[in-house]
């Protein structure tokens, strides 16, 4: 294949742009259906991915792709019976920021049929930096709600575990979305994932000795190096 400046993946594990070759194969090597294709420009890679109308929470979640921490996988006998109903996935979300590099990230942890599923990734757009750990939340919330649509037929449920109450209340529109990202988080549930996936939100109170609310605490606090 030519050597292009930048890839973009339309349809893959994650889709998103991709700085080089091995990282766009990561994402569509064993995937049915992918989409892809490399640009000399990284414009022109967001418009085949996004469209002309780039919706800002979704371009943040893969604009930085290099950067973020590899989604990573692993599969384990789990003691605790509670993460092996086949009919629930189970996504612990939680967010962090750096002050000092004024960057967000997330850190999930998915459990299905006793297998542990962890995510994690980090932005620095000014817009949704603003909103400092809550940007990384809503990030590994909309990442875990676009796995269960992936897979949807594997679990009848999604149920979201999240120490912040507006990952629940900018979904149902008790709360007012004011700002590009938490608008865009609510379109993206609205338009994408209701009616599609059957979505339980769990309040968990933060660091309160949760194993795997605090798990993805410690992968958000990762991809920042904190």
């Amino acid at each position: 294949m030519a050597k292009k400046k930048v890839y973009g993946v339309k349809n893959g594990k994650v889709p998103g742009i991709y700085k080089t070759w091995q990282e766009c194969e990561k994402q569509i090597k064993g995937y049915s259906g992918a989409e892809y294709k490399g640009f000399s420009t990284e414009e022109e890679a967001k418009i085949y991915v996004y469209g002309t109308g780039v919706k800002a929470l979704r371009e943040e979640e893969n604009k930085n792709a290099k950067k973020s921490t590899e989604e990573q996988e692993k599969s384990s006998s789990m003691s605790n019976n509670t993460i092996k109903d086949p009919n629930i996935l189970k996504a612990y979300v939680d967010g962090s920021y750096n002050q000092g590099t004024k960057e967000y990230s997330c850190g999930v942890v998915l459990l299905l049929n006793g297998k542990e599923l962890l995510f994690s990734k980090k932005g620095n757009a000014p817009h949704l930096a603003s909103m400092r750990n809550v940007a990384g939340e809503l990030l590994g919330a909309q990442y875990a709600m676009a796995f269960a649509l992936k897979n949807q037929g594997k679990f009848k449920e999604l149920w979201i575990y999240h120490d912040y109450t507006g990952i629940e209340k900018w979904c149902t529109g008790e709360w007012k979305t004011k700002q590009a990202g938490t608008e865009a988080y609510k379109k993206y549930y609205q338009e994408k994932i209701r009616g599609k996936v059957d979505v339980r939100f769990k309040k968990v109170r933060a660091h309160s000795g949760d194993h795997y609310n605090d798990k993805a605490d410690e992968l958000a606090k990762k991809a920042l190096d904190l």
